[in-house]
């Protein structure tokens, strides 16, 4: 076994904006998971939360139901898609370099996300809660395109 009795250089130090990267990775990681208990846990409560708000800023509210509704179809697979999107940002952020490509899911996941919430928003009804969606997603989406082009790997 061979062993180097000079330093080498660490080939695997991180660049500033890939140490960025996985931070923001790491932190939106760190929020899917809880978005997605919240919506597994408390779906009801997330959006009337929403709503809340909404109707405060002059907002029409979602009617609100007793009772499962078609739309609760959806929730199963909003949780899905959540807790994958957790787990891509936190794979991602355990290694930049390796599983860069994981990071673009979850930028999909969020474009896809604030065009559909914006086109409810504007077809079906002007509820804050489907703006929201795009409030929130829309921007991790830029951030998340930013870091990954300010940590493009060496060519």
């Amino acid at each position: 076994m061979a062993v180097a009795v000079s330093p080498t250089p660490d080939a695997s130090a991180l660049t500033a904006p890939e140490r960025a990267l996985a931070r923001w990775l790491r932190l939106f990681a760190g929020l899917f998971a809880l978005g997605t208990l919240a919506f597994l846990l408390r779906p009801d409560d997330t959006v009337r939360n929403l709503d809340r708000v909404g109707s405060l800023l002059g907002f029409p509210t979602l009617a609100p139901s007793r009772v499962p509704v078609a739309s609760d179809f959806w929730l199963a697979l909003a949780v899905a898609n959540m807790a994958t999107i957790t787990v891509c940002a936190w794979l991602a952020a355990g290694d930049v370099r390796g599983r860069r490509a994981l990071a673009y899911p979850v930028v999909v996941s969020k474009l896809v996300s604030s065009g559909t919430g914006l086109l409810l928003f504007v077809q079906w009804t002007h509820a804050f809660p489907l703006l929201t969606i795009a409030l929130v997603d829309l921007p991790i989406a830029v951030i998340l395109l930013r870091a990954l082009g300010r940590a493009r790997p060496a060519a």
